[in-house]
């Protein structure tokens, strides 16, 4: 009877070490999980802050494109108003034009006018040089037979002088 006992007691021991050696293994078992979650919550860690500081460029940039297009959005505004203020400028400028055209032609005109006007002043001035040289014509003649009717005068006069002086003489016998 205290041989079984002692053989029971045996298997009892030998049991209980087997579950010592099982609840090592276990816990070994588990540390080793333990580190593997503590290595890939590190990891995670590090991902989680490789993640934000990509968030933070990311947000940095967004940031930056979002400047871009407003300058962008300001840049098309100026550009749409100077467009439009270059586009009156060209109307105004086509009106302008159009009226220096006008005024062009109408000086034209009378410029025209005027040339024909004077063509006909001219013919007119050619005319009244022609009757001032055929006027100066007549009055040279006229003088010459002034000069010769005083000289025929003259011959008159003297021959009457002579006349007179023969009949004094005459009477005087």
């Amino acid at each position: 009877m205290a041989a079984q006992d002692t053989s029971t007691e045996n298997r009892s021991s030998q049991g209980q070490r087997q579950d010592v050696v099982d609840v090592r293994g276990e816990v070994e078992m588990l540390r080793l999980r333990l580190d593997e979650a503590r290595q890939e919550a590190q990891s995670a860690r590090q991902y989680a802050m490789q993640a934000s500081g990509l968030a933070r460029q990311a947000q940095t940039q967004a940031r930056q494109v979002q400047n871009q297009a407003q300058t962008a959005q300001h840049n098309a505004s100026q550009a749409n108003q100077q467009a439009q203020q270059a586009r009156q400028a060209a109307v105004l400028a086509s009106n302008q034009a159009q009226q220096a055209q006008s005024e062009a032609d109408r000086a034209q005109a009378q410029a025209q006018q005027a040339q024909g006007e004077a063509g006909q002043s001219q013919q007119r001035a050619s005319s009244a040089a022609d009757q001032a040289d055929q006027a100066t014509q007549l009055a040279q003649q006229a003088e010459d037979q002034a000069t010769r009717a005083q000289d025929r005068a003259g011959q008159w006069e003297l021959q009457l002088h002579q006349i007179r002086q023969q009949a004094r003489q005459l009477e005087g016998r």
